[in-house]
């Protein structure tokens, strides 16, 4: 496959420390895990269980952000993390059987592209696609009652799950919160850079409170890059998780039956 123009250069902000495997990966078989957002893509090697085999590399999203340019960049990961047996992947959109559907803060080319087909073709492995937040919520939820996820980006992806099951094609990011803007249009990363870190918050507060009206939740996780730049206390039932959730959470893609994944 051609590498995309910016493959060299994305190659240069990953990271610069040859990735370790572990010398006791098991028997079973090793999973790529890959997690694409607005500003970053990510892959890890991890084992049967999940654990991680290597050093996390992440390069920055290709600027435009079409499928030929992410999938050059996880080829090349691929590439330098060694051996696998199947590829996961967190996308920021609706995915249906593998096929996006949306992309709003990526490349239009995105639009009914069949990722998994075409990303299996490219590294010669089966591969299980589903919305990035949804994929970072099953390496994060109890699996008890009713929970949602929601993630704090460049844009806000959400999922919920009933006792650990998702719900297919959440995009919460994109439903009104005031007015005729959306949750993401006050929650993502354009309006904590152009409003400040407090009136975010105090926005983000207003977010969990009316998210809590609508779906009566046992528990929110919050995770996201930005979800480090939270001050206000949150609720009892809600706590922050770890960003590597997204990436370990794709484990979790080849426990579930395929029904499950269709968002």
């Amino acid at each position: 496959m051609a590498k995309a123009a910016s493959s060299k250069k994305n190659k240069k902000q990953a990271a610069t420390a040859e990735p370790q495997v572990s010398a006791t990966s098991g028997s079973g078989p090793r999973t790529l895990a890959v997690d694409i957002g607005g500003t970053g893509v990510k892959t890890m090697l991890l084992d049967e269980v999940g654990k991680p085999l290597t050093d996390r590399l992440r390069a920055k999203t290709p600027d435009p952000a079409t499928p030929k340019a992410v999938i050059a960049i996880i080829a090349d990961f691929a590439k330098e993390l060694g051996d696998f047996d199947r590829v996961s992947v967190g996308f920021p959109g609706v995915i249906k059987k593998g096929v996006v559907y949306t992309a709003a803060n990526l490349d239009k080319k995105w639009i009914e592209f069949p990722f998994a087909d075409e990303l299996s073709k490219a590294l010669g492995k089966p591969v299980r696609v589903a919305n990035d937040a949804v994929v970072q919520g099953l390496g994060g939820v109890s699996g008890i009652g009713v929970e949602l996820v929601i993630t704090l980006g460049t844009g806000m992806g959400a999922g919920l799950y009933i006792d650990g099951v998702p719900i297919p094609s959440l995009e919460m990011g994109h439903h009104p919160f005031r007015g005729h803007k959306t949750y993401e249009d006050y929650l993502g990363r354009r309006a904590l850079a152009r409003e400040g870190r407090k009136k975010w918050n105090k926005r983000l507060k207003e977010a969990i409170d009316q998210l809590f009206g609508v779906f009566y939740y046992d528990r929110l996780f919050i995770g996201g890059g930005n979800a480090a730049k939270i001050t206000m206390k949150l609720p009892k039932n809600a706590k922050i998780i770890s960003n590597e959730d997204g990436i370990l959470g794709g484990i979790k893609l080849w426990e579930r039956d395929q029904d499950e994944l269709r968002q």
